[in-house]
């Protein structure tokens, strides 16, 4: 029964994985409405663009039981490029989708102040689309 079981759950199992692996089709998209970052959101499915030049504020918050105080700020960054993403794709025009990690490369470093580092703290973030790797 385990073996009969096994036959059918790992194919399951498998095309599930590829579906997911797969862009969303053009017909899926097509129908979604086109939501700027920043407007408000609809109830249902929708792509979200950050347009070129628009401002995006990023909060930055530095907390715990280690410090008397939290420490917050907002920083605010400005795409040079258009971006749509819906869940985990994204796209340069509306119209090529792929994961989002694979267009969007991101690296976080954070350095703490101590002994390995006696200097001020680090964090950075980098953001990189394909052609600026």
């Amino acid at each position: 029964m385990k073996i009969l079981s096994s036959i059918f759950i790992v194919p399951l199992l498998f095309a599930s994985l590829a579906a997911a692996a797969s862009a969303p089709s053009f017909e899926t998209l097509s129908k979604l409405p086109v939501v700027r970052f920043g407007d408000p959101l609809p109830a249902s499915d929708f792509i979200l663009l950050f347009s070129a030049g628009q401002p995006i504020t990023m909060s930055i918050t530095i907390e715990g039981s280690l410090f008397s105080q939290p420490a917050k700020n907002e920083l605010t960054v400005i795409p040079a490029r258009e971006i749509f993403v819906y869940r985990d794709w994204a796209s340069l025009d509306g119209l090529v989708w792929m994961q989002r990690s694979d267009l969007i490369t991101s690296d976080v470093v954070v350095k703490i102040p101590g002994y390995n580092h006696p200097l001020p703290g680090v964090l950075k973030v980098r953001m990189d689309l394909p052609a600026t790797r």
